[in-house]
């Protein structure tokens, strides 16, 4: 069995900043992540035949040393907006920007269930309840706080009293195609419309081709998702595209899927620190953008970055 530096638990940001930055100091670092494309929040999500791109288009930060991070690694273009706050914006779509970012290092798609820790002090991570393990001397969680935790207590170990404070939005997301083609006067900017009953908070044009299809991102308000969370999912998709429909009335959906985001954004989080480590579990650090002060990184892409610039820090 290989045994690795450290082993990653998650492809997000996070976790690739964690990486990336200890593989250019000469560690050997395992990413391991359920999903098939790297990058979190920031991965590609296939519909009606093409990737389709939900997730951040702008980052905010008041840390120098994370913005400088964010554009090495994406190409990001940061511009001062107030004295010690600056705004990003990816030039290019958030899957090709995560692919980018992922480059390099070594990711395999799996779900880690539990950690096995051995007497020689050696962190076994094991796939799918019972499969053949990864060794590693350390290892990161960057999945969302509860998720981790979750982890954590699957193992057999102590979990810091802290974590189990981090909360997360809900918040319900249409995707969907429209066929803008059979209505000529479709508006070609639909970002920040939304529905005067508050169900719909705001609809993003992720993508639109020649034939005049647009490739749409509605956001359900905070207020719906959470009144709607245990409600059948197919009702939910329903009820949101009735909505769509009242805003682009005559506009065909030619496909269209709910995404219930149960971790969508902190919302309370670890304020006095970037990453959590016990003591007596020196090897295990528990990372992501549930840590940090939400005022000081509202972005939660800039949270997840510091973390994983501490963290790696730490590891050297």
């Amino acid at each position: 069995m290989q045994t690795w530096d450290v082993v990653v638990v998650g492809a997000g940001v996070c976790g690739l900043t964690v990486a990336q930055n200890l593989q250019e100091r000469g560690r050997s670092v395992l990413l391991l992540d359920k999903g098939s494309r790297p990058g979190g929040r920031l991965s590609s999500r296939p519909l009606d035949g093409r990737l389709l791109n939900p997730s951040v288009d702008t980052v905010r930060s008041h840390d120098p040393e994370v913005t400088q991070e964010i554009m090495h690694r994406t190409g990001a273009r940061f511009t001062p907006v107030t004295e010690g706050r600056a705004d990003g914006a990816f030039d290019e779509p958030a899957g090709d920007i995560a692919k980018r970012w992922a480059a390099g290092t070594t990711l395999r798609s799996t779900v880690v269930t539990h950690l096995v820790v051995q007497e020689s002090g050696l962190i076994h991570v094991v796939p799918h309840g019972s499969g053949a393990p990864f060794a590693g001397r350390a290892v990161v969680l960057t999945a969302p706080v509860p998720q981790s935790v979750k982890i954590l207590r699957g193992s057999g170990l102590l979990v810091a009293p802290e974590l189990h404070e981090v909360t997360y939005d809900k918040r319900a997301v249409l995707l969907c195609v429209v066929d803008g083609g059979a209505q000529g006067d479709l508006p070609g900017h639909l970002v920040g419309r939304s529905t005067p009953d508050g169900v719909i908070e705001a609809v993003r044009v992720r993508h639109r081709d020649d034939a005049g299809q647009l490739w749409l991102e509605v956001f359900a308000s905070p207020q719906w998702t959470e009144a709607t969370w245990e409600a059948d999912a197919t009702f939910a998709q329903a009820a949101l595209l009735f909505e769509l429909i009242r805003l682009l009335p005559g506009a065909p959906v030619v496909d269209s899927e709910l995404k219930r985001w149960r971790y969508a954004n902190a919302v309370e989080s670890v304020p006095d620190a970037t990453f959590s480590r016990r003591a007596d579990q020196p090897g295990i650090f528990v990372a992501g953008d549930g840590f940090g002060r939400l005022h000081g990184h509202p972005s939660g892409v800039s949270r997840a970055v510091r973390s994983g610039l501490d963290v790696a820090r730490a590891l050297t």
